[in-house]
């Protein structure tokens, strides 16, 4: 039976994204929309299974060493001015803001500090796959994003380890750091003379199977039960979820000496939260941080902004130089 679910939601995906193209958005929103459409929250023809979720993350494993076999470590270098200033920028803005808000809204402190380093992590997988789909990973644009994404991504950890140790309980596991490591291992492939031929063979193997597989589980994730008594919260928290990153990290890029045009591009490229955001909400809510409540209205958020980012992004992208 759990076969059926993965070609169910296989198919769906792959439809779903080649429909979304031919409206003119990303490739990823129309996969991880024909997850919200398979999933519980309506037609519930695939279950939010656990080895799903657990093969979603290779494809997560997979895009991230794809990431790195395609990343010029000398333009990275370049540019790493821009991605360290966008990335915390990037981070310090919704880590602000975020506790803030949750604070007005009669949040406790201790939650609402939680709530910033939540939405102050970036999900670089989704990034990566629009800008692949633009051919522009290799794009000064491309590059501070791919910096600042795993700039931000290290600080978010760190974040949540801190937090952990005031708190107590366990704060990081592997599968947070393994992203991280996947791209790494790309870095250090990338001098391998075979590298484009294997790069070529785990892109087919990624587009038709975990690729599919990850971007429609996080739509499998999403649960309308408490949308509509949670309706106005939700909206606030994705337009400042979105907004905080666009206008940190863009500001950061600004203030590195990149223009207007790139540095737009860069703002909306580090809005998705995607998993790294869902690994850091779960932490909350085994540690007893958050109740499942607000787990549901964050990963209702988190989605939202994964959705956003592509739409936003890709028209940006074709702006931007080579």
């Amino acid at each position: 039976m759990e076969i059926l679910y993965f070609g169910v939601l296989i198919i769906a995906a792959l439809a779903g994204g080649k429909l979304a193209e031919k409206m003119g958005l990303s490739n990823v929103v129309g996969q991880l929309l024909a997850g919200i459409i398979v999933g519980p929250a309506m037609l519930n023809w695939v279950p939010s299974l656990h080895i799903i979720h657990v093969i979603g993350e290779y494809g997560v494993l997979l895009l991230m060493l794809n990431a790195g076999l395609e990343t010029d470590v000398k333009q990275l270098k370049q540019n790493m001015k821009a991605a360290t200033y966008a990335a915390v920028l990037g981070v310090v803005l919704p880590l602000v803001t975020f506790p803030i808000l949750a604070l007005m809204f009669g949040i406790q402190l201790q939650t609402a500090i939680f709530w910033g380093i939540v939405f102050a992590a970036t999900s670089v997988s989704i990034t990566i796959a629009v800008l692949n789909e633009q051919g522009k990973l290799a794009s000064t644009a491309g590059s501070v994003i791919l910096g600042a994404a795993v700039l931000d991504d290290v600080m978010a950890l760190l974040l949540v380890a801190g937090y952990a140790m005031f708190i107590g309980g366990s704060g990081l596991g592997p599968d947070s750091v393994m992203p991280l490591v996947a791209f790494g291992l790309g870095l250090l492939m990338r001098r391998w003379s075979g590298s484009s031929h294997f790069l070529e063979l785990s892109n087919s193997i990624g587009k038709w199977t975990l690729f599919p597989i990850f971007f429609g589980s996080i739509g499998l994730m999403v649960s309308f039960d408490n949308f509509w008594n949670e309706a106005l919260l939700l909206v606030i928290l994705t337009i400042v979820a979105v907004a905080t990153k666009y206008y940190g990290a863009g500001w950061g890029a600004q203030l590195a000496g990149i223009g207007k045009t790139d540095s737009r591009a860069i703002g909306a490229g580090m809005i998705s939260r995607g998993e790294m955001a869902l690994v850091i909400a779960q932490i909350g809510l085994s540690t007893k941080i958050i109740n499942h409540m607000e787990f549901s209205s964050f990963v209702i958020v988190i989605i939202l902004s994964t959705i956003i980012a592509p739409i936003i992004l890709r028209p940006l992208l074709e702006q931007v130089t080579d």
